[in-house]
């Protein structure tokens, strides 16, 4: 990410170069892609679709958050992968007989995308031979979930050819984190069926990206020699995944070695949540807070509303020195995930060190009411806030004290002294206190330990959607 703005005549020829571009000519495939560094390499339908999806991702880190270049670098990846899944289509799609509803009916701009899906399942390199039929009314998309009833219509093939069920799921407007919940909701149950025969409905294949997911099942005795084609059709697999390997990296303690595999797993899959926070976590307790930010940057662009990743995104940014951003970070955190005590922790304290006491308190009695992720750090908040409410009342009481204590010095003679001593004593004693405790709460923040990171990474992934 470069320093400095966008030169003026710079961003002008970038965006003249975007308007100038064409979406309507068909490609094919592989497709072949000019790179940023003027290579020009050859993409497969998949890789050329996340190619692009990624790109959208980091326009604003690419463009140093210029809205009319990342607007238009958003707009151009969003038509080439319209292309894409046009052009597939028109080369690869299915025919769709008199009288049935066309793929474009039912899919929309996804045929494209439902097509490559469908043609790596079944092995068919040319245009399938295959029929939809409708389950339920996909109406006009707006639920952004549909079933169909799937069938090959090969020449020859022997009447009631046994069918497969399509579940379809398009991720988009208000409701697409609620679809994408579902999507893999239904992953996991079929998985839990594992390789049953007879009647029992099996998972023979599922495809997911950033706007779709689909999702094939069959009855098992119907489908018994299934065999996936490739990586992206999974079925039930019982070997470690990179995920476990990288939490048994962080059991042995190599905590620089864990991070790099949650930098390595999130560029391999960037909808890892978990790589997202540990790879942050560990950042963070090792001192990396320019690795921590950015990893939490980037996920909290694919999870904009975790809580947790915006926790560690502001405790990076604090570390460097950053307080603006990093309480602005912290806020949004307190806000999706009002239950994360680190989160308020870590507020609350920046917001006393710098003498915003009233806004600290308010922070603090926010949580009325909420059940805490960590019991055991709230009460530490809970002493917080009552210290910070006696620190008032003894520096009060400290000058009520001093001023009364001036006064009768004045008055009565040397007696006086007493009482100012007295007063100037018990202010002191209380800031003394109340700062020591406050010590004790950011020293504790500072020196998180990663078991309870661990902890609280697994409270919070039992309500995301698992990962792929």
């Amino acid at each position: 990410m470069g320093s400095g703005r966008i030169d003026a005549m710079d961003k002008s020829v970038k965006l003249q170069r975007y308007d100038r571009k064409d979406y309507t000519e068909l490609v094919d495939f592989p497709v072949e892609i000019v790179g940023r560094d003027g290579v020009v390499r050859r993409y497969t339908f998949e890789d050329s679709i996340r190619l692009y999806q990624r790109r959208i991702t980091f326009a604003p880190i690419r463009y140093q958050y210029d809205g009319d270049l990342v607007r238009a670098e958003v707009n151009h990846c969003r038509s080439r992968i319209d292309q894409l899944r046009r052009s597939y289509f028109h080369r690869y799609g299915w025919g769709t007989p008199e009288g049935q509803i066309s793929a474009e009916a039912a899919f929309g701009d996804l045929a494209g995308e439902l097509a490559a899906f469908i043609c790596r399942v079944l092995g068919v390199e040319g245009r399938p031979e295959i029929r939809f039929d409708a389950i339920d009314d996909p109406g006009d998309g707006g639920e952004g979930t549909s079933t169909w009833y799937l069938t090959r219509t090969i020449p020859g093939a022997r009447p009631g050819e046994p069918g497969m069920l399509l579940y379809f799921y398009r991720f988009d407007g208000s409701s697409a984190d609620a679809i994408r919940d579902r999507f893999f909701a239904t992953i996991k149950d079929y998985e839990r069926v594992g390789r049953a025969a007879g009647d029992a409905e099996r998972l023979l294949a599922f495809h997911h990206n950033v706007d779709c997911g689909f999702v094939l099942t069959g009855r098992g005795g119907d489908h018994p020699s299934f065999v996936p084609k490739d990586d992206v059709v999974q079925q039930v697999d019982l070997a470690p995944t990179p995920w476990d390997e990288v939490i048994e990296i962080i059991r042995k303690g190599d905590y620089d070695a864990a991070l790099r595999r949650c930098r390595e797993l999130v560029r391999d899959q960037p909808w890892h949540r978990n790589a997202y926070v540990a790879g942050a976590m560990l950042a963070a307790y090792l001192g990396e807070h320019s690795q921590g930010e950015d990893l939490a940057l980037i996920g909290s662009r694919y999870f904009p509303k975790d809580g947790s990743i915006l926790y560690y995104l502001g405790l990076c940014r604090l570390r460097l020195g950053r307080p603006a951003e990093a309480e602005e970070a912290l806020r949004d955190a307190v806000e999706v995930a009002p239950d994360l005590v680190s989160a308020r922790a870590l507020l609350a304290t920046h917001l006393v060190q710098q003498s915003r006491y009233g806004e600290a308190v308010a922070l603090l009695q926010a949580r009325e009411g909420i059940v805490p992720d960590d019991r055991r750090a709230d009460a530490d908040l809970a002493s917080l806030e009552q210290g910070i409410l006696w620190r008032a009342s003894g520096l009060y009481g400290g000058m009520v004290l001093a001023v009364g204590g001036l006064v009768a010095t004045l008055a009565v003679g040397p007696w006086g002294l007493v009482v100012l001593l007295l007063g100037i004593a018990c202010a002191g004693l209380g800031w003394l206190a109340f700062h020591r405790q406050l010590d004790s709460v950011i020293a504790r923040q500072r020196f998180e330990e990663i078991s309870q990171g661990l902890r609280r990474l697994h409270r919070r992934s039992r309500t995301t959607p698992p990962v792929s």
